[in-house]
Formats: structure tokens, C-alpha cells, sequence
């Protein structure tokens, strides 16, 4: 099977448990546990931010994230298609009690005017009604093919964020692939950004776990609800040493992920038209079937993922290889031979 369903189904290797010593793997609640410290003492100096917390989920450290930074009634602005409206808008709005002002863009990319056009478009003359307290980007952005968040909006949101009392939150499962791109450090990316979770179970191939990273006081205040929500776990030591060995390599493997997405889209283009810029490690081409697509390439060994009605998304991976990627050549002529939808 050449699976391109998503980066979160990448494998466990040997190697990954080389170097582990399991006397030093303690129990996290009762804050002794050597790798998980270890872990976030890392994280949080690769952004260059006070502090971090190891998570169990994503969607646990965005939810924890917009809990801290918030209060019930609160209102947080993001896009349509990031994650914590596209996925997570009633852990959003149940969990944290939090209005989401959704905006639509034209492009996947929330700027600084389309946050003042959401804030004007509502009641603000009175605190009896939602205020804004956190803008909500991510990057790079999943529903827009993995587009990259540019640095220049980020740097045009901070701006905002100040003048107007409101913080910036990040939603960065896929940060790294983020900088590795466009060639820039983490900490120089997100050094406008009061918080951002990042996910370690996704590119960078751990088999578990994000870490939310940001200021001390806030951290500490994380830790609070990580329990409260039941993600406070005891031998966590053993994933977040797993997750340390991945991260040594990181910046190579996420490049061969971007190369290989990269080949990918240039065998696809010729036969289906693309959704977005190739930027990152997710492609997806548009089609007027998707799930019979998505079921004829399942009949070729080759696994992908209906996104919409209109849309099949493929994303890069260690579970595959450039020769594997070659194959697609050959199975897309023959799905386009075979099928007069696809023609």
C-alpha cells in the first residue's frame, strides 16, 4: 500500500527507542520524569518562548491553549478553514465557552483587515457583548493544502493584537514544516505570537503527543486544565523520549517530505488540476467525485483521503519514497484510460 492518507499514520522504527534509558522514566503528575522535562525544556527552546507542556493531542493543546488566553463569553477570530473552527468548533465553544467569529477569506490567509472588517461587523459599543481576546491563524494551514502563513501578515497581527488588548494564538501541528520551507528558524517565526501548539504526532512522526508552548505564567495555569481534562498522564517519559529521538532529524526528514510532495504534484498536475500552491507536504488536486476517486485508488494499493465532495488530499510522508510516489504515474493513466469521469 502506498498510504498518503495523512502524516499522522507514520511508523514506529527500532531506532526510535535506541538511546532510552527506562530507569529515568518517572511518573509526569508528580513532575519527575526525566524525558518529558526533558522534552519541554526543548520545545520551548526551539521557539524561544518561557515555557512548555507535553499534551497528549493537538486538540487538547489548542483547547487548553484558548482556555488560558480567554473567559467564557469571550470572543476568538480565526478562518473558516483553520482547525479550531474547521474541526474543533464545539470543543471551541462547549469547552471554553468561547464565540467564534469565523471569516472567510479569499485565499486561507486571515489578515489584519479581514480581522477589523469581523470586529466591525458586530456590536462593540458596550462590554455586555462578546469582546475579542484572541486571533486564531495557523500554519502551515491544512484545509488550504498546507500553505505556509506568511511572516509579514503574522508581523501585521501583532500590531493589531496590541492596539486592541487581543491575543495571538498559533495553531502550529505543522510549524516546523512551516520553517523548514521558507527557510527560517522557529523561534524567528513565531516570535510574534503569545501561544501556539505544536503537534509532534504529525510531521515530525512521534507516535504521540503536541506540546503547548508560551509564557511561564501561562504554562502553569495549562497544567491546571491539562488535569482538570484528564490529560495528565504518568509514564508519559517513555512517548516523550520517542518523540526526542524524532526530533533529532527533523529538519532533513520534513525537507524529503516537501520534495517528495513536491514530485507528487508534478505527476498529478498532468492529469488533475491542483487546489493550491504546493508549499509544504499536503497535496490535493480537485475532482467532481472525490470519495469514488479516493475508492478507485484504494483498488491500486494507493490510500488518500476524500477532504470535501471536490477535493482529494494526499500528504507526504516516511511512510513513503519517491519510487513509491513514481507509481502514481502509471495508476492515474490507467484511472483516466478506464473512467470517462476522470478523462
Amino acid at each position: 500500500m502506498i498510504d498518503l492518507r495523512s502524516d499522522t499514520l507514520t511508523k514506529l522504527k527500532y531506532k526510535d527507542l535506541d538511546s532510552i534509558n527506562y530507569n529515568q522514566i518517572g511518573d509526569d503528575c508528580y513532575n519527575e520524569d526525566y524525558y518529558v522535562k526533558k522534552l519541554e525544556h526543548h520545545i520551548a527552546n526551539l521557539f524561544n518562548k518561557e515555557d512548555a507542556i507535553f499534551m497528549p493531542s493537538g486538540t487538547m493543546s489548542n483547547q487548553i491553549g484558548l482556555k488560558v488566553l480567554s473567559n467564557p463569553g469571550d470572543e476568538v477570530i480565526t478562518e473558516v478553514g483553520y482547525h479550531i473552527c474547521f474541526f474543533e468548533s464545539s470543543q471551541t465553544s462547549a469547552l471554553n465557552g468561547l464565540v467564534i467569529n469565523n471569516v472567510r477569506t479569499k485565499n486561507g490567509i486571515l489578515s489584519a483587515e479581514d480581522v477589523i472588517d469581523a470586529i466591525n461587523y458586530k456590536a462593540r459599543w458596550s462590554d455586555l457583548y462578546s469582546t475579542p481576546k484572541i486571533i486564531s491563524i495557523e500554519s502551515s494551514i491544512s484545509t488550504y493544502g498546507g500553505i505556509i502563513f506568511p511572516l509579514e501578515e503574522i508581523k501585521k497581527l501583532r500590531n493589531l493584537c496590541n492596539e486592541n488588548n487581543i491575543f495571538l494564538f498559533l495553531d502550529g501541528a505543522r510549524v516546523l514544516n512551516t520553517c523548514i520551507s521558507i527557510g527560517i528558524s522557529p523561534q524567528k517565526y513565531v516570535e510574534n505570537i503569545d501561544m501556539l501548539n505544536i503537534c509532534l504526532s504529525k510531521g515530525i512522526g512521534a507516535p504521540f503527543g503536541s506540546l503547548l508552548v508560551g509564557k511561564k505564567k501561562d504554562i502553569t495555569t495549562a497544567k491546571k486544565y491539562r488535569k482538570w481534562y484528564g490529560g495528565a498522564l504518568h509514564q508519559s517519559g517513555l512517548m516523550a523520549a520517542i518523540a526526542l529521538n524524532k526530533l533529532k532529524d527533523y529538519e532533513i526528514n520534513l525537507k524529503i517530505d516537501h520534495d517528495n510532495a513536491k514530485y507528487l504534484a508534478s505527476i498529478t498536475s498532468k492529469y488533475f488540476q491542483l487546489a493550491y500552491p504546493v508549499e509544504t507536504n499536503i497535496v490535493m488536486l480537485k475532482t467532481n467525485n472525490a470519495e469514488n476517486l479516493v475508492d478507485i485508488l484504494k483498488n491500486y494499493d494507493v490510500l488518500s483521503t476524500a477532504w470535501t465532495s471536490n477535493m482529494v488530499r494526499f500528504v507526504t510522508s516516511s511512510n513513503v519514497n519517491k519510487n513509491m510516489i513514481a507509481q502514481l504515474d502509471k495508476i492515474y493513466n490507467s484511472i483516466v484510460k478506464k473512467y470517462k469521469e476522470f478523462s
